[in-house]
């Protein structure tokens, strides 16, 4: 069995690689150090730098099999460019969109196209990037990640999982996983583990179907949040309830910053609020932002709380 990567501006067979049948995990990277006679690959930044391997950028092709271009002149020059110096068997290269990283075993792993980002609480994140680092985790055959509106407003992203055969549904540790790969603006905050994943009518996976499921789940939790919110005593446990609803990061931990969590200036404001109306302190935005973690912040509340009620 052979994986095999190229696209038709390249006369889609570029770089070969054998596959070994008893492989349990996904479809195994092409490998980019012995492309077919006659064409170069490699690793490009987008400012055109040759970009180290374990280093991600854009797939850029070059070669004997390359196309003339587009009908479109405006689109050839786009994505037919001139070739870094030194390189072999081509004079231009052709810009695939596509986003890989060149493994030091020299395999390439593809992330998914360049332009799939969403932002996440003002960072940018790749589902494909996610996707990635969950499936190192041994128990993850495949993973498919989706952004999805969350009932607090905000854009989230989902995890759907297929596990190994055998293998127990472990949450925390998947996410753990990913904690230490990607933004923590990009870790899942729903993650479901799944038998089958949806199809659309072109064989592909239902990415829109298993956002609006992430949706729904979220929306029906929404009511039992608040619910626990309102009955909370503990002022720690109070405050981290508030900031998972505010922000929409059910993972939160006392550990973990605001502001580096998607605390935006709205977010803080509504949280100010909450805390006033639900104790009788005195606290100010400027005091809650520069807290080095929530575990700080309720120490802070928890002493307000103890001061003399404003008059």
């Amino acid at each position: 069995m052979h994986n095999v990567y190229g696209p038709a501006e390249a006369t889609v067979l570029t770089t070969p690689h054998v596959c070994d049948p008893r492989a349990t995990t996904r479809p195994p990277p092409c490998r980019s150090d012995s492309p077919l006679t006659g064409y170069t690959v490699f690793i490009n930044h987008q400012d055109g730098r040759i970009v180290p391997r374990g280093q991600a950028g854009e797939v850029r092709i070059g070669g004997a099999g390359l196309a003339l271009g587009y009908v479109d002149p405006r689109r050839t020059t786009e994505r037919f460019v001139p070739a870094p110096a030194g390189r072999p068997y081509a004079e231009r290269v052709y810009r695939t969109g596509d986003k890989a990283v060149m493994r030091p075993d020299g395999l390439l792993e593809f992330l998914g196209p360049l332009d799939e980002q969403v932002k996440i609480s003002g960072a940018r994140a790749e589902p494909a990037e996610v996707e990635a680092a969950l499936e190192t985790h041994h128990s993850v055959r495949r993973a498919v990640v989706v952004p999805f509106q969350a009932a607090g407003g905000g854009l989230r992203l989902a995890a759907f999982l297929l596990l190994v055969a055998g293998a127990r549904a472990d949450e925390n540790a998947v996410l753990a996983t990913v904690r230490a790969r990607v933004l923590k603006q990009a870790v899942p905050a729903v993650v479901r583990f799944v038998d089958t994943l949806p199809l659309n009518s072109n064989g592909k996976v239902d990415r829109a179907l298993l956002a609006r499921q992430a949706a729904a789940k979220t929306s029906v939790t929404e009511v039992a949040r608040s619910r626990q919110l309102s009955q909370a005593e503990d002022t720690e446990a109070f405050l981290l309830a508030a900031c998972r609803r505010l922000l929409d990061q059910p993972h939160l931990t006392p550990a973990d910053n605001l502001t580096e969590s998607g605390g935006t200036l709205l977010a803080v404001a509504r949280l100010v609020a909450l805390l006033k109306s639900t104790y009788p302190i005195r606290i100010r935005a400027a005091e809650v932002m520069c807290q080095p973690d929530l575990a700080a912040l309720a120490a802070l509340v928890a002493t307000r709380r103890a001061e003399p009620a404003p008059s």
